[in-house]
């Protein structure tokens, strides 16, 4: 059988030779090994970026592909380097809550709180420290685990490892204090969870939650506000109608392709138009589409 491929995500960028040392480790162990950069773009140490890359990509993998994903503020601490098993994929990290919206799809309320801390692990997943040095480079450096230890245990797992070799099983993962959106009426509170790199803004509301108060594109009742500014109705492209109060018009509210609820600013950048990143918070309100009772 063809080996899975090991799919790179972090915060490492791609002018430093941090990518290019990763990839030749895992090709050190396994010469055929098919590695995949999802990205490096991850914004520097934040953690909470990486958690919404990775659950909204991984499914677009050969099912049992290998994620290493690095976002990793404490490396050379007590913080756990760890292997999580799902269903459709296993991800090498380390246990700082990046691994928190990928559980939430196979437990749909994990880690749903205000603080970091551990969880029990969802039923569907297993998870194991990487405690046996035997499957590590050496030396291990106290700053570049992605290197010397998430790197080769990835590759040692491509070339056929089972789990139970690398380390021991563990009850509990850590999570981000990432409390879901819950509908309130016919309106949902959110906020940003990162720019992309075109200035968009991406949210933490979903289309699913849209669904469950009757939001759909088109719809001139609805409304979005964000930083001050409030936009009429959600857009199905970038370019449709405007919808904004801004003096421009350019401001639009739509569905991206990651299934999330996204400003954007029409041939422009929305991030630095609004002076908005991560945290800022939005609100969408269904008004006459509203479902409940």
């Amino acid at each position: 059988m063809t080996a899975p491929p090991i799919v790179l995500a972090t915060d490492f960028g791609l002018s430093d030779a941090y990518v290019g040392m990763m990839r030749g480790v895992i090709h050190s162990i396994n010469h055929a090994a098919h590695v995949i950069d999802l990205t490096h773009g991850i914004g520097p140490q934040d953690v909470r970026h990486g958690a919404v890359v990775l659950t909204d990509s991984f499914r677009y993998f050969p099912a049992g592909s290998i994620f290493v994903a690095v976002v990793d503020p404490g490396v050379g601490t007590d913080r756990a380097a760890i292997l999580l098993e799902t269903p459709d994929a296993r991800f090498v990290a380390p246990d700082n809550g990046l691994l928190t919206l990928v559980c939430r799809q196979y437990e749909p309320f994990f880690g749903d709180t205000n603080q970091s801390a551990p969880a029990p692990v969802p039923q569907a997943c297993r998870v194991w420290r990487l405690t046996n040095p035997d499957y590590w480079r050496h030396p291990v450096s106290n700053t570049f685990h992605g290197r010397d230890v998430f790197s080769p245990v990835a590759a040692h797992l491509s070339l056929g490892a089972p789990p139970n070799v690398l380390g021991d099983p563990a009850p509990t993962i850590t999570t981000l204090a990432l409390p879901i959106p819950r509908p309130e009426r016919n309106a949902i509170q959110g906020q940003v969870v990162f720019a992309d790199a075109f200035g968009n803004l991406v949210t933490d509301i979903t289309a699913d939650l849209l669904d469950d108060i009757g939001v759909a594109p088109g719809d001139p009742s609805t409304t979005v506000t964000i930083a001050g500014h409030t936009i009429a109705g959600l857009a199905r492209t970038f370019h449709d109608p405007p919808g904004s109060d801004l003096p421009s018009s350019s401001l639009r509210a739509l569905i991206g392709s990651h299934g999330r609820l996204e400003i954007a600013i029409v041939d422009g950048n929305a991030a630095s138009t609004l002076n908005a990143g991560a945290g800022v918070p939005v609100s969408i309100n269904g008004r006459a589409n509203n479902r409940s009772p």
